[in-house]
Formats: C-alpha cells, sequence, structure tokens
C-alpha cells in the first residue's frame, strides 16, 4: 500500500521552473531524507508533502488519514517543555488527553463514580478515535491503568509516525 504517490509533479515559481517531472512513492515503513543544496526546492517539497503547497502540474496522492508533519528549521515550541512535546506538534493535545487518561485510571482507585467511569470511557473512546493507538502495530498493550510505563512507549510510536518523513535542511535543528 503506497502512503504518498508523486507522478510528474513539477513547481513554477512565475517564469522559473524550480523543478519537474518529480515522481515517486513512500510505502509504509520506509524512511526518506531530502539532501540538497540551498534554494533547490527541498522545503518545497515537503510543503507538496504535507499538503500546504499544490503543484503546477502532475498530482499528489495521500493515503486516507495519512499524516505528515514538517519540522521547520526555524520553529516556534510554543509552551512545549520537553523534546517529545516540541517534535509532536500536531499531536500535543493527543498527548494532553493520553496523560489525562492516565491521571484518571490512578483517580478511578479513589473514585470510580458512573460520573468518573464515564467520563473516563468518554476520553478513551476518542484517544482510541483519533489514532492514540495507531502507532503500536503488533504490541499488545494492557489497560492505560495497568501500564503507565508503556506512555512512553505510546509517546515515541506517535512521534516517529508524525515524523515520517524529516528533512534537515540547511543548518539543522537547533
Amino acid at each position: 500500500m503506497t502512503q504518498i504517490a508523486f507522478a510528474g509533479v513539477g513547481v513554477d515559481f512565475g517564469a522559473t521552473t524550480l523543478f519537474s517531472d518529480v515522481s515517486f512513492t513512500v510505502a509504509p515503513g520506509q524512511r526518506w531524507g531530502i539532501v540538497g543544496r540551498n534554494g533547490s526546492g527541498k522545503t518545497t517539497l515537503f510543503r507538496l508533502l504535507t499538503g500546504d503547497l499544490e503543484p503546477t502540474r502532475g498530482s499528489i496522492a495521500r493515503a486516507p488519514r495519512l499524516r505528515v508533519s514538517l519540522l521547520e528549521q526555524h520553529r516556534d515550541y510554543g509552551a512545549a517543555t520537553t523534546v517529545w512535546e516540541a517534535a509532536a506538534g500536531e499531536l500535543a493535545e493527543l498527548l494532553a488527553l493520553e496523560q489525562s487518561l492516565v491521571e484518571q485510571a490512578a483517580n478511578l482507585a479513589h473514585d470510580s463514580s458512573p460520573r468518573a467511569l464515564a467520563q473516563y470511557g468518554e476520553d478513551l473512546e476518542r484517544f482510541e478515535r483519533e489514532g492514540g493507538y495507531a502507532g503500536l502495530r503488533g504490541v499488545e498493550l494492557e489497560a492505560v491503568q495497568h501500564r503507565v510505563d508503556a506512555r512512553r512507549n505510546r509517546v515515541a510510536a506517535l512521534v516517529l509516525e508524525a515524523l515520517q518523513i524529516l528533512a534537515v535542511a540547511g543548518q539543522g535543528l537547533r
């Protein structure tokens, strides 16, 4: 199954052709890197991958529900206090929900009221629906309340999934 496919993609800026007739596919599990001089089109290529830019010609197909993130060279990390939070970017809300689930699970030992159980159930369903376990193919997990130590593995899998394609352009990350 192809995750991303470029077919005859080209990008022009005015009368200047940045690149033309670019074709490739990315399959699940593949890791790609893009290397080139400044101004050669690396960032443009990644903006095409994320959907932030449309090609002048050709087509780009993405697998349904595929998330592609671009870690900018110069980036505002906002309120991130850890490397995981900074790298997660768009997954910050999902990480906060996961942390809430861990806290709720611990609190259920003291408060197993219908209201607390209903809230935990709703949040757990939302976590699963939004891809909270998606990065753990083939790994069996016990319930969150029994495996708090598994949280780091889930976060790592989510971050790696979000950063399937990582470009370090220019001077790289600082």
